[in-house]
């Protein structure tokens, strides 16, 4: 049976459940009900909690840590991606990362991360150079969403932080424990001159 491949800018926007004061668990019943799948959700916790934080603001999952790397691949599609340790990108034990995509960016926000189609991985692409892909060559962004990053702010519930830019390979891996994990670029990542990049999960 051949399967959908989703592009990350892929969304459904739910806004609409926030006009009538759902609970948490209504609107969880009401992606079930309405057969959207997790695949669906827009919104986290957070912004239940907090409406207004979610108006007008497009949101999607999938997005997991890869345990042998620490890179924030996507992981919607048939292909988890090149992964610099070798193989493909392990999401085992990852949590399921929600990103803010095609919206204007807020104070403390950081635009222009771009999901690479070759490796599954976010990278910035705000320089010149794109940052070495694991695939082979540097990351390539067609058919990306532009993705809106939280930093160097305090975390709330339903969010993490600790994860960092790489500038070797311009990607975001988490850098909370003892090891950084493989660069593409050679060596382990570099997170000199990163900042504290915040991630909402469900």
């Amino acid at each position: 049976m051949s399967q959908r491949i989703r592009h990350p800018n892929f969304s459904v926007n739910q806004d609409s459940v926030f006009s009538h004061n759902k609970t948490r668990r209504d609107f969880l019943r009401y992606i079930k009900i309405g057969g959207l799948g997790v695949a669906g959700v827009t919104t986290t916790g957070l912004s239940l909690l907090q409406p207004t934080l979610a108006q007008s603001v497009k949101r999607q999952d999938e997005w997991r840590w890869c345990n042998k790397c620490q890179v924030l691949a996507f992981a919607g599609n048939a292909s988890l991606g090149s992964c610099p340790a070798g193989g493909v990108h392990n999401h085992k034990d990852s949590g399921n990362y929600i990103l803010i995509y095609d919206t204007p960016p807020r104070p403390k926000q950081q635009d222009n991360w771009r999901w690479c189609n070759k490796c599954q991985a976010l990278a910035y692409a705000g320089f010149a150079s794109l940052g070495a892909c694991p695939a082979g060559g540097v990351h390539n962004h067609n058919d990306s969403g532009n993705y809106t990053l939280i930093y160097d702010r305090p975390t709330l519930p339903g969010q993490q932080d600790n994860w960092r830019w790489c500038n070797k390979c311009q990607v975001l891996a988490f850098a909370g424990f003892a090891s950084f994990g493989a660069c593409p670029a050679g060596g382990v990542h570099n997170h000199n001159s990163s900042g504290n990049y915040t991630l909402e999960y469900l």
